[in-house]
């Protein structure tokens, strides 16, 4: 039995008089309507309403239960309405975690418009680009690089994370510069660390991909070394 169904069922017997008229306000019919109400009674285990062909009226017990339960249907209707104001206002703390560079660069220039727009969302803002689980971490949106992990979680394609070949001049004074892109896999790199593991170097070739990845030197999950 839908409990709280029928107690608004009873209720509104109640402050109508009438089972027919009950009904009516619920769209329902009127024999199911008082199955309902008399359901109700059979797990509380006591006659809420008295029954004749002309009126319904409470019994004592049932004026007890009516004045009770209204106070739980007054806090129902509080509740909803509390839901809807946070739909029509946003406010509360949003935990947002950003990779640094995405940070610095993208994220905290936008923050004093977003702020402007919702001023009473408090914005809880962490950078770092260690990994984060959404399951285990206390935040509410993650930005990340690479590909969504594998949770339950609405993965959102924000920007490109292209990355592109770069050597400093000693190292290509040392080693010469590659000729050819396929040459990559002969020089020494330092390598992103994603949620699978090291980034490759791809590169799109003849109409499909390659890895050219070369051996590694150093990985990190820190681009900024």
């Amino acid at each position: 039995m839908d409990q709280l169904r029928a107690i608004r069922y009873f209720s509104k017997v109640v402050e109508t008089g009438s089972f027919t008229k009950a009904a009516k306000a619920f769209d329902v019919p009127p024999s199911s309507l008082s199955r309902r109400v008399s359901d109700l009674e059979k797990s509380l285990g006591a006659t809420l309403l008295q029954r004749s062909t002309r009126i319904v009226k409470l019994t004592e017990v049932g004026r007890v239960y009516y004045n009770d339960v209204q106070q739980i249907l007054n806090q129902l209707e509080q509740s909803k309405e509390t839901v809807r104001s946070y739909q029509t206002t946003p406010m509360g703390r949003l935990r947002i975690s950003s990779m640094v560079g995405f940070g610095e660069r993208i994220l905290l220039p936008l923050l004093d418009e977003f702020s402007a727009l919702y001023p009473q969302i408090v914005l809880d803002v962490s950078l770092s680009d260690e990994l984060s689980a959404l399951g285990r971490d206390d935040v509410d949106i993650a930005i990340r690089g690479g590909y969504a992990p594998n949770e339950r979680v609405l993965a959102i394609r924000l920007t490109d994370n292209e990355f592109i070949p770069v050597a400093s001049p000693s190292y290509l004074e040392k080693y010469g510069i590659p000729e050819h892109v396929m040459e990559l896999k002969e020089h020494r790199g330092l390598y992103f660390k994603a949620p699978n593991g090291p980034t490759p170097w791809l590169c799109y070739v003849d109409e499909q991909w390659h890895d050219v990845s070369g051996p590694a030197v150093a990985i990190s999950n820190n681009d900024h070394g």
